[in-house]
């Protein structure tokens, strides 16, 4: 029922128009937020050496992950985001930092089509 609806509504003449359809080529760009980053901590440590860290570095805890062994930290405002990365990777018990990435929904590396 719903399609011959559709059908309906498409045929109609007052709602034909002209549509153009252009492509449109994302570029494939690696983005990270540029205040945010990701520490993975050893579990056998712990995070107390960590939490001293961000204390002393004057960084903004963001979240503390339940379901892995990781938190999301902010920079401090007078220090570089790779400054402070490489701060974090000499932490005892740290064992990853990364950037935070920012995902598209969008595949870049595909054309889409936006219907105008």
């Amino acid at each position: 029922m719903a399609q011959i609806a559709l059908l309906f509504i498409i045929s109609c003449k007052d709602r034909q128009k002209e549509e153009s359809i252009i492509l449109i080529q994302h570029e494939n760009i690696q983005e990270h937020s540029p205040n945010v980053f990701f520490v993975m901590y050893d579990k056998e440590i712990g995070k107390r050496p960590l939490l001293k860290a961000i204390r002393e570095h004057k960084c903004e805890l963001i979240y503390d992950y339940n379901i892995i062994n990781g938190m999301a930290l902010k920079k401090p405002n007078d220090k570089s985001l790779e400054e402070t990365m490489l701060f974090f990777k000499k932490v005892k018990g740290v064992t990853n930092v990364e950037y935070d990435h920012i995902y598209h929904l969008i595949d870049p590396e595909k054309r889409r089509l936006e219907i105008r």
